[in-house]
């Protein structure tokens, strides 16, 4: 992008903002929640499913007022644009299939039209427009902001105590072995890299392995730019390691806050200190299948990365020179992978999860909703007899295999269960394809227009 562009992007971007005219929409989560198919279908609801019976809860579009959205035109070409046309090809294959998960950031404008509701805007505009940037990131890169209050001795020992958890404790045994043996007056960069794959190895193994959530430094799973940079060289010493000062122990203390420095601040800076609203979306059913710990981890890494975003509520001011988070939305994903009475045990089993950050963001005066929703709908709920009586049940394709299954999931815990449980039960909540739609009819959802409403209605006025 040239100076020149630049200005007139900034430009148009603080006049719609002076004019409550603009909002930015981060959409967070991690890895696995379900962000690109969220982003997806919300920019697909506003362009092409905004028919009345398909979203019956957003107020703008029952009242006549909604004249439509389309993709904008003066996107810089700098900005990495979100694959949103890739992502409906996956979604109207045959079979259908998700669409690959995010591997870098990315940005998509939306221009909303709508006719104002009060009678003297009415008359004045015959129309008015909505700026929407949609902001998406890796889950991994998310989860690197909790390093900013942390020094490196400090994240060392908290990866130590994580990796002691029954989940992970099998899979760190190599890469403690390897520390062990090291020369830790050594510098030499056959020992750095030897060292840095061996974590790299590790945490790619906990990436693909359910109930793992904190992968840190999340740009040595997905470096981007960065491949090759000496700052990426970059793991935790053990706690014994830690206690006297040695050539090692300085030169990672170095990269760490390089790291800090050059990495996580620029981007929070660009992408996350500049939202007005925020989606938080949380996979909790695969938690519940993982197991006890794997839920907790789950329960600590939403709390460490809500604790970086600032939330209060957006005045004049505050939208064009220090925006705050006014609202936030916590959804958990995949609702339809239950049954529908299972919704609201659901969404209590995520407030609690949630309970701390809920309550810092409604003290910080951000208006927050929790809810359970499906952004692109994989099953279809039904009945079926059994023993003469009606039983819930879902329809869809395996994720596996492929194949088409029937099924009664079970029950979801209305409250995070006591370890005990485990002993005796074991989550089962199935992997679902998503069900086959033509590009032209809108995606099937569950509760999209209530996301709709809760994030732009107030802007749609």
């Amino acid at each position: 992008m040239s100076w020149l562009e630049s200005i007139q992007y900034h430009g148009r971007q603080l006049g719609h903002r002076t004019l409550d005219r603009h909002l930015r929409l981060g959409v967070t989560g991690l890895s696995g929640a379900g962000k690109t198919a969220f982003i997806s279908s919300l920019v697909h609801q506003l362009t092409v499913g905004d028919q009345i019976a398909h979203l019956p809860f957003f107020s703008v579009l029952q009242q006549g007022r909604y004249l439509g959205g389309r993709l904008a035109q003066n996107q810089p070409l700098a900005i990495p644009r979100f694959p949103y046309e890739q992502n409906l090809h996956y979604l109207s294959a045959e079979p259908a299939q998700w669409p690959p998960s995010t591997t870098g950031w990315s940005q998509l404008n939306l221009s909303l039209r709508y006719r104002p509701q009060g009678a003297i805007r009415s008359r004045l505009q015959q129309h008015s427009e909505l700026q929407l940037e949609i902001i998406d990131y890796p889950g991994e890169w998310l989860l690197d902001l909790p390093l900013l209050q942390q020094d490196y001795r400090q994240w060392s020992t908290f990866c130590w105590q994580l990796f002691q958890q029954p989940h992970r404790e099998a899979s760190s045994v190599a890469f403690k072995a390897l520390l062990q043996q090291c020369d830790l007056q050594s510098l030499s960069e056959v020992q750095l890299q030897e060292l840095t794959e061996s974590y790299r190895s590790l945490l790619l193994q906990y990436s693909q392995q359910s109930g793992c959530y904190l992968q840190q430094p999340g740009r040595l799973l997905i470096p981007g730019e960065l491949a090759g940079a000496p700052m990426l060289q970059l793991f935790p010493l053990l706690p014994e390691q830690l206690e006297t000062d040695s050539p090692l122990l300085r030169r990672l203390t170095e990269h760490y806050q390089s790291y800090c420095d050059y990495v996580i601040k620029p981007f929070y800076r660009q992408h996350f200190s500049r939202l007005d609203r925020q989606v938080v979306l949380v996979d909790c059913l695969a938690a519940l299948n993982a197991g006890y710990s794997a839920v907790q981890e789950l329960q600590q890494a939403l709390g460490l990365i809500m604790q970086s975003f600032r939330y209060g509520p957006a005045s004049l001011l505050s939208r064009l020179f220090q925006p705050q988070i006014s609202k936030v939305l916590f959804a958990a994903s995949k609702a339809d992978h239950v049954t529908p009475d299972q919704h609201k045990a659901l969404t209590l089993l995520l407030q609690q999860l949630l309970q701390q950050p809920i309550k810092q963001s409604v003290y910080a005066s951000a208006a927050t909703e929790a809810m359970a929703i499906a952004a692109v709908r994989a099953s279809q709920a039904g009945f079926v007899l059994q023993q003469g009586q009606r039983q819930p049940c879902i329809s869809g394709r395996d994720l596996a295999t492929g194949e088409p299954v029937t099924l009664y999931p079970g029950e979801v815990p209305a409250q995070i269960p006591p370890a005990g449980l485990y002993q005796q039960h074991q989550f089962q909540f199935p992997a679902l394809l998503p069900t086959t739609q033509a590009a032209a009819l809108p995606l099937p959802h569950v509760r999209m227009d209530h996301v709709l409403e809760f994030l732009l209605g107030d802007k749609l006025r």
